[in-house]
């Protein structure tokens, strides 16, 4: 269970969280608690679209895991479609070629009958769907806000829309993590796979960038990575200082997001 509540945001420790939980069964609640720092999140569910039909993917709640998407199933007869407005998102992405999409949408205007049981059973004020296409896929993440917690402010609003990309990407990558042979999972945990794939990526970085660059992505601390590299912490933050301004990024969150697009 998580305990919720309102926060400035996302904290880079978070994203790193995130970023090293995929393809593992921490994937699921780390993402939880990556939306609820960004704008206080209690639930979410994540879809794949084919075809105009959207799959269950894997979702939490601060209150056990999948509660919404229990309720919702218990009440939805088996031969039912689901029609989520996840599909009016859906629909949009579809003729979007890049980036992602946010819908907004209006609780008083969902007319699924077993969606409506769910969000009434939880007391669901507000409902937020991001949908993107990665992989040659569509991913809709629906997003929930209870009547303790209160609908999204604008502020909360525009966080959701600024970590929009990196969480459909995320996403993306562990799906398709979770459905490649183990060894790539052990690959993307390593220094020399992120290495390899920098160096693939041909960035302009010189070695030394690059060594710092893969470190950080890694996870680790600039006193591990002085450490590693035997360099003054004063030179790492140089080094570091350097690749952000050689790829026109100024934080260590937007080195993972630009690093997502490589995996």
């Amino acid at each position: 269970m998580l305990t919720t509540g309102r926060s400035p945001g996302p904290s880079t420790s978070r994203v790193a969280d995130l970023i090293q939980a995929l393809g593992t069964e921490r994937f699921e609640s780390e993402t939880l608690r990556f939306l609820n720092a960004t704008s206080g999140v209690e639930h979410y569910t994540i879809y794949r679209v084919r075809g105009n039909k959207p799959e269950f993917i894997s979702g939490a709640s601060v209150r056990g895991p999948h509660a919404v998407r229990s309720e919702d199933d218990r009440h939805r007869p088996k031969d039912q479609k689901r029609s989520y407005s996840d599909l009016q998102a859906v629909s949009l992405a579809l003729d979007t070629a890049d980036g992602t999409i946010l819908v907004h949408d209006d609780i008083d205007m969902v007319d699924d009958i077993a969606l409506r049981r769910a969000l009434e059973h939880f007391h669901i004020v507000d409902r937020v769907v991001i949908c993107g296409r990665a992989s040659e896929d569509i991913y809709a993440v629906s997003l929930l806000r209870s009547a303790e917690t209160g609908p999204f402010d604008d502020l909360e609003l525009g966080r959701l829309n600024g970590a929009a990309e990196v969480l459909i990407a995320a996403i993306a990558r562990h799906n398709g993590i979770r459905s490649e042979i183990p060894r790539a999972l052990a690959g993307f945990g390593s220094v020399d796979f992120i290495e390899t794939r920098l160096r693939a990526a041909d960035w302009k970085l010189t070695e030394r960038e690059l060594q710092v660059a893969a470190r950080i992505l890694f996870g680790i601390s600039a006193v591990g990575i002085s450490l590693d590299l035997g360099l003054g912490e004063e030179t790492i933050a140089t080094y570091r200082k350097r690749l952000y301004h050689r790829l026109r990024i100024g934080s260590r969150h937007e080195l993972f997001q630009k690093y997502l697009t490589l995996l």
